[in-house]
């Protein structure tokens, strides 16, 4: 198990270095808004969301200890739930989830092979904006919750020089620190749970584990964080934030290592959510501190054209494709299709959300 640990670190950390997005000319940078919004107010209420129906969002900490009871199991019947995809692996309900996200980062598009369609692509962050939708409507719809969704203030921590000290690093919630000699997760909410997605592309039984990475803590910082929202336009700024090595985005998974360093699997771990609900509510921040230029600004290539170049294939005339608010963004069923402008705004009526801070 810790040869797997470190090759699939390893594959984390060189895949975004390998597969991040070259530069692009000023001009295909920002794309139009369809409308303006309200820059007078933290809300951006739009259609069905209102200040009477819109949840609430809430940091580990400031959930109620039945809050918090409530979620981990939500979490559990999702993995004692049968899984109705008929993705590769599948065996629950929650591996769906995993499933659905390792089948995106190998995908064949029109008989070509194009690896990755939601890291390192322009659609990276409203995707995981969908896929988070996909896990909260699962724990609502099918497994009965109806408290809030949770995130991780991960720049607390990092700020704070205890990147763990949060209580959901505990054997009451998530799993402690504590390991067992090949990293297997030995207590908490999902303590020795067999795996049986990954490592990587394989389909194998193995323990759910973790391999802590304190070396990392250093780019998840507020002062890292502060360095990426400066940029005003999207392509600087996911770069920033999500793609490059040393982005906050990236350093959270290989901090907890294990299962969240693979790119492909890392949706198996419970924390995945955690981490990837503290990134959305990044990408809302920077939105909502210029709505009028940046909540529906979108760009970058689609396809995952360094990857493309390195494997010998030639872009067409008109280069590869961009990512507009038109692109679709599909989960294999858990959820309709929709388009990205579905869920720029987080308060626009398909979605109906707010952090608590």
């Amino acid at each position: 198990m810790k040869i797997t640990q470190t090759v699939a670190l390893a594959a984390l950390l060189a895949t975004v270095s390998a597969k991040a997005i070259p530069a692009q000319p000023k001009s295909q940078l920002k794309s139009t808004p369809k409308k303006m919004v309200d820059t007078t107010s933290l809300h951006f209420y739009n259609g069905t969301c209102t200040a009477e129906n819109i949840r609430v969002r809430k940091e580990w900490r400031n959930m109620a200890p039945s809050e918090k009871s409530a979620y981990l199991k939500a979490e559990q019947c999702l993995f004692n739930l049968p899984a109705a995809t008929t993705l590769s692996g599948v065996t629950s309900r929650f591996s769906d989830l995993q499933s659905l996200h390792r089948d995106k980062t190998n995908q064949t598009i029109d008989g070509l092979y194009v690896q990755d369609i939601i890291h390192n692509v322009g659609q990276f962050l409203p995707w995981h904006r969908y896929y988070m939708h996909a896990h909260e409507t699962l724990l609502r719809t099918e497994c009965g919750y109806t408290g809030p969704m949770s995130w991780w203030d991960e720049a607390k921590d990092a700020d704070a020089g205890d990147f763990f000290r949060s209580d959901m690093w505990t054997a009451e919630y998530f799993g402690s620190t504590n390991l067992d000699e090949n990293a297997c997760v030995i207590d908490g909410a999902f303590a020795n749970t067999t795996e049986h997605i990954g490592p990587l592309l394989e389909n194998t039984d193995y323990c759910f584990y973790r391999a802590f990475d304190l070396t990392q803590v250093q780019y998840c910082t507020s002062e890292k964080v502060a360095e990426c929202t400066q940029y005003n336009d999207y392509y600087s700024f996911f770069n920033c934030m999500v793609i490059y090595p040393t982005s906050p985005h990236v350093a959270g998974h290989a901090a907890v290592g294990g299962m969240m360093a693979d790119i492909d699997c890392s949706a198996g771990d419970p924390a995945f959510f955690m981490h990837h609900n503290y990134v959305d509510r990044m990408w809302w921040q920077w939105q909502q501190a210029n709505a009028t230029s940046r909540m529906f600004d979108i760009s970058g290539n689609s396809l995952n054209e360094t990857y493309l170049a390195e494997q010998g294939d030639v872009a067409p005339a008109a280069g590869w494709p961009q990512t507009t608010l038109e692109y679709t963004l599909t989960t294999a069923d858990i959820l309709p299709d929709i388009q990205i402008y579905d869920v720029v705004n987080i308060q626009g009526g398909y979605l109906c959300y707010e952090y608590d801070y």
